[in-house]
């Protein structure tokens, strides 16, 4: 068996139950102890880095390296190497087909992730996100338009049913080819957004490559959509028990559920020589 280099892990529904704030003392020593080892260890995840400082507190090292916000960001050894964002036209684009598509209760969302709570949803009003508390209620600012500025991290936010989601996960996906738009995991209430032809893979590929290691000593994690290209293409590519049909068939190796901390006892493992994985 190849000796991982570099493990990489999703984050909500992933090495953290989707709603819990912060990363449990057992995910931070997972991926402390791996570092410890020689692995590269940290996130590939659609969140930001001002999520991050949320999530791992103090535990800064945790993600040092590793793909953010679906590979618009791509951070190595504490240092950013990459960033790319949606331009305001598109999103704009994005906040009208949403309007006439969904209709009430859904809206575009764009975070500042510079300047805690300036998150701002677009295109709807702040009557209609109080009618819509379970969308709507981590947000305070709303505006008709896009605000000025670079926003790295954009999704929907969503008060419809699934399969109403999927047609407006899809009428986006036609009228916008300049972005792509997915499921961030398999029940989310949100569809997340980033230029086209940017992924976690564009962002994992660029990370092998500054690090000049073999796609054999690479392993991910994940649950949902939108790590399927990445769960696709490397060799050691992990499920947790609770993902998505689709990503559960396409990876190699499969461990146990978020909610029992699996990824960091997964790290624990790999950092001490054993190899946690089953097919």
């Amino acid at each position: 068996m190849c000796m991982i280099r570099l493990a990489l892990a999703d984050i909500d529904s992933t090495l953290i139950p989707y709603g819990r704030p912060m990363a449990s003392s057992a995910s931070i020593a997972g991926v402390r102890a791996a570092n410890r080892a020689g692995i590269l260890a940290g996130p590939i995840t659609g969140r930001t880095t001002g999520r991050m400082r949320k999530m791992f507190g103090d535990a800064s090292d945790c993600w040092d390296t590793g793909v953010l916000v679906n590979g618009q960001v791509v951070r190595l050894g504490g240092q950013t190497i990459l960033q790319e964002a949606p331009s305001r036209d598109t999103l704009e684009e994005v906040a009208r087909i949403v309007r006439d598509f969904a209709g009430e209760g859904c809206a575009l969302t764009v975070y500042d992730d510079e300047v805690d709570g300036h998150d701002v949803c677009v295109g709807i009003t702040r009557e209609e996100m109080r009618r819509y508390p379970k969308a709507f209620a981590q947000f305070r600012h709303c505006a008709p338009h896009v605000p000025e500025g670079v926003f790295l991290k954009t999704n929907v936010h969503l008060s419809v049913g699934r399969e109403d989601a999927i047609r407006l996960r899809d009428e986006l996906q036609r009228r916008v080819p300049e972005l792509t738009f997915v499921f961030p995991f398999p029940t989310s209430p949100t569809i997340d957004i980033t230029p086209a032809g940017i992924t976690k893979l564009t962002g994992l590929r660029l990370l092998v490559d500054e690090l000049r290691i073999g796609w054999d000593e690479v392993c991910v994690f994940g649950d949902g959509e939108n790590d399927l290209p990445v769960i696709r293409a490397v060799p050691n590519s992990v499920a947790v028990l609770n993902a998505d049909p689709e990503v559960a068939r396409a990876a190699r190796w499969h461990i146990g559920a978020d909610v029992d901390d699996a990824v960091a006892g997964a790290l624990l493992a790999l950092a001490h020589g054993e190899w946690p994985f089953s097919e």
